[in-house]
């Protein structure tokens, strides 16, 4: 029975070896983890002392046994200091450990083991013994040194296990499961050696240390594999608290701050914030939380300079049981966005500022206070582009710039002639300087050190320079867009403002030009009707002695002067009908009544023209016009005849309408137009030499049928009807087509027959 005992003792105490060595490969393969060094240093020098016991079993009746269990004890007392450092890390007092300590502490139970192996070899008696089946190597008669060497070690697992608990129940800690196993799977080797230590046990000389080892080894496995003991990094969440930026409170369900990362307890007036009811330390910020409302920090502005902001993240705290035990904050510092939110909503309300400015000055004094006021830039100013001299003036600057030139340079220093200096070249290349010191011309010197600055290009206007100081950090990106922003709004205000200064000069212009000319018309008008008036009372004075034939005659003559005298006054008319942007005058206007007039006109004056009118004219729609359409329909029957070839002039007149259109064919017999002159017969400078009326000829006619918003083009005459075949005749093909389209009142698409 003693053989089976023995192997059972034995392979149990070997297997706790081999599980310890495997554990102390598996931490070494991850040992970027701070604490995977320390725990396989302990895990390998506890297995070998595991082996150790076990070869006791083999050796126990032989002189070396003494030795072997000497060893076995110092492999036991040794990892003890391991131990210690593998807490530190675990629970994320690395900084406790540096080298010079970890040196110490490996160092002291380096020597506590070699004491505990001499206590053993030289102090002690031993004995083989044979209790229940296993014959073991017995220990006697422990003295002082013994019981010294059993408080240390047993004094320094209960500062881990305390370590160990403390972290177990922090509220950081979100790794409870593995770090409870952890304690268990230690625990079960401390309860071991305090049983062997007490004295029960199978045997009197077996280390119950030892054997429970193997059990230990078995928990830490399953911490390691089952809960990613290495992988999971419990670390991770204080290591991400601690060095987290953003402030982060823990408080439990009375609302009690119980945790605070460091960037958190900045906030605090009070070097011991934990223990205390957030409301005291922070009012309103419960409040604010609840809302998911912007918090801003009481005190803040006062303590930095600054209105600090932040966006809060409230996230409650739950056990196992999905109780709320607390609450998790965590403080988003959003002052910067903020203020540049509230610098881009001021630098909005400058462009409607902008809008306001009629002159260079007013724009470029808003431009340069806004630099001042809005960027916090006091040294600002801008030159404005001379001209005449070519170079650059001051325009605007700061009170804060002039003072500092003021009696250091006089006023012909600061203008700015082309050079090297940074201020012309931002003007003459068309790109800023941004964040530099500023470079005078050769052989000049600034009165004082301005600093790092920002020069703008105004475009052909001048330069925008913009400056903190000599005191000035430096401009961060957020400056840069800002401060460009403001010097591309400043160069559209002054386009604008430029343009708008042309403008008006051009309407100043304009208005002397329209008064003269409007005066010469009024000259020419009076001049001319009285030419007319003189002309018709000669007229009427001969009409009593002339025959029949002659009398025909003076009537045509009479119908014209009182055309004439009719078309005088209504030049001004035209003029200013022209002259409006919008037609508001325009009404509808019987299209066949005008037509009829116009045609028995011609016929009356005109003994070698005939005029075939195509369609019904009191069927023809009304179109949108004013009192001229008689005058647009007269100056195209003027035209055919005026430029026909033929001894006698044939004239046709047609109609059709198509939806709201009307359309009005005016064709003649005459040599036709050229291709390329077509398109420009309504351009005043071709109509006014080759004009067929005493009016205004075919640009009249143009510009009142865009009046009218219609149309007018030339085409080729084409015969139609039965003859036309391919033998009509050379003189069926001959001719022009005057086509006017204009817009009809009431109409639908129909073809308008004569009922001639």
């Amino acid at each position: 029975m003693a053989f089976p005992v023995t192997l059972l003792v034995g392979t149990v105490l070997a297997l706790g070896g081999i599980l310890g060595l495997g554990v102390a490969y598996v931490a070494f393969r991850h040992r970027d983890h701070p604490a995977a060094e320390p725990l396989a240093k302990m895990a390998g020098f506890t297995g070998l002392s595991a082996f150790c016991f076990a070869t006791l079993t083999l050796v126990a009746t032989l002189p070396i046994a003494r030795s072997v269990l000497a060893a076995g004890i110092a492999l036991l007392v040794f990892p003890v200091g391991y131990f210690l450092l593998f807490v530190f890390a675990y629970t994320g007092r690395s900084e406790w450990a540096t080298r010079r300590r970890r040196r110490i502490i490996v160092g002291f139970f380096g020597v506590l083991g070699f004491l505990s192996a001499f206590d053993a070899f030289v102090v002690h008696t031993m004995t083989v013994e044979t209790v229940n089946g296993l014959t073991y190597p017995v220990l006697h008669g422990g003295g002082p040194l013994y019981f010294a060497l059993l408080i240390i070690t047993y004094a320094a697992v209960l500062v881990g296990f305390v370590l160990l608990g403390q972290f177990l129940i922090s509220p950081r800690n979100m790794y409870r499961t593995q770090t409870a196993l952890i304690i268990i799977a230690i625990g079960t080797t401390v309860t071991g050696s305090v049983v062997f230590e007490a004295g029960f046990g199978p045997h009197p000389g077996l280390n119950l240390t030892a054997v429970f080892y193997t059990v230990e080894t078995m928990l830490i496995a399953l911490a390691l594999f089952r809960y990613e003991f290495l992988n999971v990094e419990p670390l991770a969440p204080e290591i991400v608290l601690e060095e987290m930026d953003d402030p982060v409170l823990v408080l439990d369900e009375t609302d009690t701050l119980i945790d605070a990362n460091p960037a958190a307890r900045a906030l605090f007036d009070s070097p011991h914030p934990v223990g205390a009811p957030v409301d005291d330390l922070l009012p309103g910020l419960l409040g604010a939380a609840a809302k998911d409302a912007e918090y801003v920090l009481p005190g803040a502005e006062s303590r930095s300079g600054r209105l600090d902001v932040y966006d809060l993240n409230a996230a409650p705290v739950t056990d196992q049981y999905d109780r709320d035990r607390g609450t998790v904050i965590v403080f988003r510092d959003i002052t910067l966005q903020k203020q540049r939110e509230q610098t881009l909503e001021r630098l909005q309300s400058v462009s409607q500022r902008f809008l306001t400015a009629e002159t260079v000055d007013d724009v470029l004094d808003i431009a340069v206070s806004t630099a001042d006021d809005v960027l916090d830039c006091p040294y600002s100013g801008a030159m404005v582009y001379d001209d005449d001299a070519g170079v650059l003036r001051p325009a605007v600057w700061t009170e804060a710039l002039t003072a500092a030139f003021d009696g250091e340079w006089s006023d012909d220093q600061r203008v700015v002639s082309p050079g090297e200096s940074d201020v012309w070249q931002v003007f003459e290349s068309g790109e800023p300087v941004l964040g530099e010191s500023l470079k005078a011309d050769s052989g000049t010197e600034f009165p004082f050190a301005i600093g790092s600055s920002l020069l703008y290009p105004l475009g052909e206007h001048g330069v925008l320079g913009i400056s903190a100081g000599p005191d000035h950090d430096g401009f961060s990106d957020d400056d840069r867009r800002f401060a460009s922003t403001l010097a591309s709004t400043t160069e559209n205000a002054l386009d604008r403002v430029d343009k708008e200064q042309q403008l008006r000069e051009s309407r100043e212009l304009l208005a002397t030009r329209n008064e003269q000319i409007e005066f010469f018309n009024g000259v020419l008008r009076h001049d001319l009707l009285n030419g007319m008036q003189v002309i018709q009372a000669n007229l009427d004075a001969l009409s009593a002695t002339l025959d029949e034939q002659a009398a025909e005659r003076a009537d045509v003559i009479d119908s014209w002067v009182e055309d004439i005298v009719t078309l005088t006054q209504n030049v001004r008319g035209v003029s200013r009908a022209v002259a409006r942007a919008e037609r508001t005058d325009l009404e509808p206007v019987e299209t066949g009544a005008a037509l009829r007039r116009t045609i028995e006109k011609i016929r009356n004056g005109h003994d070698s023209v005939t005029v075939d009118v195509g369609v019904d004219l009191d069927r023809l729609p009304a179109v949108v016009a004013d009192e001229f359409l008689p005058s647009v329909f007269e100056n195209l029957l003027l035209n055919a005849i005026e430029h026909n070839d033929r001894a006698h002039t044939e004239i046709t007149v047609d109609g059709s309408v198509d939806e709201d259109r009307l359309q009005i064919r005016i064709g003649d017999n005459g040599p036709g137009i050229d291709d390329d002159l077509k398109g420009r017969l309504f351009e005043q400078s071709v109509t006014s030499e080759q004009s067929g009326s005493i009016g205004f000829g075919l640009y009249f006619v143009r510009m009142m049928i865009d009046q009218y918003d219609g149309d007018a083009w030339f085409e080729d005459r084409r015969e139609t009807g039965p003859e036309d075949t391919a033998d009509a005749s050379e003189d069926q093909q001959r001719g022009t087509v005057a086509v006017l389209e204009l817009p009809a009142v009431g109409t639908t698409t129909q073809r308008v027959e004569s009922n001639d």
